[in-house]
C-alpha cells in the first residue's frame, strides 16, 4: 500500500515543524547506515585484496594472527589452499582463496547497491526537508504578518 499524501499547504506550523524533525531523524539515520556500510565494504575489499595475495605467499611463512584489532599472536601459514570465511550469523565456510575473493567482491557489490539505495532515499528526504522548510517559513511569515 502506498504511502499516503498529504497537501503539506493545510498543515499548520506545528505539523509541519514536527514532519520537519521526523524527515530530519530519517535522514541522520540512513547516514548512519551510510557509514556502516561503508565500513563493511571497506572491510569486505581489504579481505578480498588480502586473499588474493595469499596465494602468493609460503606455508610456513611467519606471520602475525590478530586476537583483536589490537592484539596479535605469531603464527606460521599452514596452507594457502583453504580458508575458513565468515558467512554470516556465525557460520563459517571453507574455500579456496579464490572463492573467498570472489565472495568478497559480491558482498561489496552488494553494499555499494545498497549505498547507492540510501543515497537516492536521502536525496528524497533532503528534498521533502526543503519544500517542508519553505512551506514551514511562509506559514510563520503570514502568521506574522497578520498580527
Amino acid at each position: 500500500m502506498p504511502p499516503k499524501q498529504v497537501d503539506i499547504s493545510t498543515l499548520d506550523p506545528r505539523q509541519l515543524q514536527s514532519i520537519h524533525e521526523q524527515i530530519q531523524s530519517e535522514m541522520e539515520s540512513l547516514a548512519q547506515s551510510s557509514v556502516a556500510l561503508q565500513r563493511a565494504a571497506g572491510e569486505y575489499g581489504n579481505s578480498g585484496r588480502a586473499l588474493e595475495q595469499l596465494s602468493d605467499q609460503k606455508e610456513d611463512q611467519p606471520m602475525l594472527l590478530p586476537l583483536t584489532s589490537a592484539v596479535y599472536v605469531p603464527g606460521k601459514l599452514a596452507s594457502h589452499d583453504s580458508i575458513l570465511l565468515d558467512i554470516g550469523t556465525g557460520y563459517f565456510a571453507e574455500r579456496t582463496p579464490s572463492q573467498g575473493a570472489d565472495f568478497c567482491k559480491r558482498k561489496v557489490n552488494m553494499l555499494k547497491d545498497n549505498l547507492d539505495k540510501i543515497g537516492q532515499a536521502m536525496k528524497e528526504k533532503q528534498q521533502q526537508l526543503t519544500t517542508i522548510s519553505q512551506m514551514l517559513q511562509m506559514k510563520i511569515q503570514a502568521a506574522a504578518a497578520s498580527q
